[in-house]
């Protein structure tokens, strides 16, 4: 193989895993996210500090997905993720305060952030795994 087709395979291949980090790095942050929405889903009042705990979590995970969609020029994939940012802060806050009512309807909010983007950017795969459209 000359010289120049050996350079672009390893463009390619470095752009490859490049791209696998990436996608890496976003299947970590979605697992994250599921961990501690599935803590929050568990607690019937959505206050204390594990609520606490898991919603500041939830706001770090959504703060990475508003840069991830938007280097994907997914406008509306940003917008839910500012969404979530933003009831994850004040679920947060509710749940520091002790305000249940306001907790639980932040909860129902990021609830609506993820179905939307998973609906519109999710693609379910045979084997039961997800791939980003």
């Amino acid at each position: 193989m000359d010289a120049p087709k050996v350079a672009l395979c390893i463009l390619l291949g470095c752009g490859a895993a490049a791209l696998g980090e990436e996608y890496a790095e976003y299947t970590a942050a979605m697992k994250a996210n599921g961990s501690a929405y599935g803590a929050l889903r568990k607690l019937d009042a959505k206050t204390g500090p594990e609520a606490v705990a898991n919603a500041e979590k939830l706001g770090g995970v959504y703060e990475n997905l508003i840069a991830f969609w938007r280097q994907r020029g997914a406008a509306d994939a940003v917008k839910w993720a500012e969404q979530g940012k933003a009831a994850a802060l004040q679920l947060a806050t509710a749940a520091h305060a002790g305000e249940s009512a306001n907790a639980a309807a932040a909860f129902e909010t990021l609830g609506g952030t993820c179905r939307g983007c998973h609906e519109k950017h999710r693609e379910k795969l045979p084997d039961g795994g997800f791939r980003i459209k």
